[in-house]
């Protein structure tokens, strides 16, 4: 098989990841696969140029990835839709506890869930603050 196809394999294995994960670190990685492999369409034998140049492009997309998204993000009255989640009730679906976290139900959306002391399943919480995609929560009744 040629090097250019196993690239772009490679670069739709990473951007299917990204669409399941949505943190962008697996676009940029794909799409310096995507460089690699059109290196790899006219230069075959360059594999050390190939995975160079692959590897410098995904890095500089994400080092000014996270520099611009962090200024995005910690913008004056930027509000992310997962932020209005604080404040919000729900109930615990699984159990959580100091060794693993939980999984609660919050406007009909299931999230991964941590608290600072053990919430069983089926009891109600209010979400006190977010964690990238973890949430926090307490029961409602503290």
């Amino acid at each position: 098989m040629a090097a250019w196809v196993i690239w772009f394999i490679i670069a739709g294995i990473l951007f299917i990841a990204e669409m399941l994960s949505i943190t962008f670190y697996m676009l940029w990685l794909g799409i310096g696969a995507v460089v690699g492999g059109l290196i790899a369409l006219f230069a075959p034998d360059a594999l050390l140029l190939q995975v160079t140049v692959g590897a410098i492009v995904s890095l500089t997309l994400t080092f000014f990835t996270n520099r611009i998204s962090k200024n995005f993000r910690e913008a004056k009255g930027f509000t992310d839709t997962v932020d209005m989640l604080v404040g919000k009730k729900g109930i615990v679906m699984q159990a959580i506890t100091n060794e693993a976290n939980g999984i609660v139900k919050v406007d009909g959306d299931t999230w991964t869930a941590i608290a600072d002391s053990s919430i069983d399943a089926g009891e109600k919480v209010v979400v006190i603050k977010r964690h990238s995609t973890i949430l926090q929560v307490k029961k409602e009744s503290e």
